[in-house]
């Protein structure tokens, strides 16, 4: 029985691993294909594009891995069941609930590559990644850290504590020299909206330092013409919230809460990683009733557009759930859990009407 178990999460394990490559193979010659159109701006080099397309690999392979294992589950069991291998192991007496398990020890398997992937290798490589392509398209004058992003503008050097979006900037802190680096002034400000034609700042407090003296400005409301280059901007900014860290995750979520801002993008970030690799479980658990059922004699393109129809509802779901823990308050948890909780009931029943 162990050696038809072991059988069984064999084929499971190898087709999902060359489903994996050959999905994340024509994700990465697209987002390639993509990134030549910003190949010349700044230092942005070819190479430099190659670069950043091989370093965010992990973070595409952590976002494929519950695609690629319904489709290879699909395509695993499905091939066992066109040769009738799963029938003669049935009439060895091995239940459909014991070939689902020996499919999900596989999924286990595949369960820790993907947590690997998305919470030790990603983060890392998906930071770098970005520095390094916002290094080039900016020559070198834009700098992330764990604390903010700084950005050189002219004769000025900005902090950015965080980005909201592509047009509002929090906990700006400006310094501004002259062109013997002597240092002429600081100015804080709270938050940052860019206008049409200008940046709206608010709950400015500034120190200019003259000839004269110091001057103190504290004032509620200030309008700058210039203040960052909307492009360097819009690089600097965190595009994957999937890229940082449980941890990270938790404490951001944290401190915006203590400062009474809005954390639901990043409390429904934080769910999503944990739902992620169980999703990835429950594909496989989906793909077992499908090979004894309709698909068990189907050709390898129809079991192919199953699992594809099967993602897309998944992804589907996600998407429908997602936007309402802004519009009626539901619960991000409950968000990130009920596409997994819908395809493990689905799988179930269809489980049970096996014979």
């Amino acid at each position: 029985m162990k050696i038809l178990e072991r059988y069984i999460s064999m084929q499971v394990l190898i087709t999902t691993l060359l489903v994996s490559f050959a999905l994340l193979g024509v994700d990465i010659f697209f987002y390639l294909v993509n990134e030549l159109r910003t190949v010349g701006k700044g230092d942005y080099t070819f190479i430099a594009a190659l670069q950043f397309v091989l370093l965010t690999t992990p973070r595409k392979l952590y976002m494929v891995f519950p695609w690629a294992t319904l489709l290879g589950a699909l395509l695993a069991l499905g091939n066992l069941g066109k040769h009738s291998e799963l029938v003669a192991m049935r009439v060895a007496t091995i239940s459909v609930p014991r070939i689902a398990w020996a499919a999900m020890k596989a999924g286990l398997l595949l369960t820790a590559i993907m947590f690997v992937c998305g919470e030790l290798v990603s983060p890392y490589t998906e930071a770098w990644a970005q520095n390094k392509k916002i290094s080039a398209l900016s020559r070198g004058q834009v700098m992330r850290t764990h604390y903010g992003t700084w950005v050189r503008y002219n004769n000025e050097f900005i902090h950015v504590g965080s980005v909201e979006e592509q047009k509002q900037l929090n906990n700006i802190t400006r310094y501004d020299f002259d062109k013997n680096l002597q240092l002429h002034g600081v100015e804080y400000s709270v938050k940052a909206n860019k206008d049409a034609d200008h940046w709206d700042l608010q709950n400015v407090q500034g120190t200019r330092f003259t000839q004269e003296g110091i001057d103190v400005e504290n004032i509620s409301a200030k309008q700058v013409n210039e203040l960052l280059d909307p492009e360097v901007l819009q690089t600097s900014q965190v595009k994957h919230l999937e890229c940082l860290t449980l941890v990270k995750l938790w404490r951001v979520i944290k401190g915006r809460i203590a400062q009474e801002l809005n954390a639901t993008e990043y409390q429904r970030a934080f769910w999503i990683k944990i739902t992620q690799p169980f999703a990835a479980l429950v594909m496989v658990f989906l793909a077992v009733p499908f090979a004894f059922g309709p698909l068990r004699s189907a050709s390898m393109g129809l079991k192919i557009l199953v699992g594809v129809l099967f993602g897309f509802s998944f992804h589907t779901l996600n998407s429908i759930f997602g936007p309402l823990t802004t519009v009626v308050g539901l619960s991000p948890m409950i968000a990130a859990m009920i596409p997994s909780a819908v395809f493990l009931l689905l799988g179930s029943v269809l489980v049970l009407r096996v014979r």
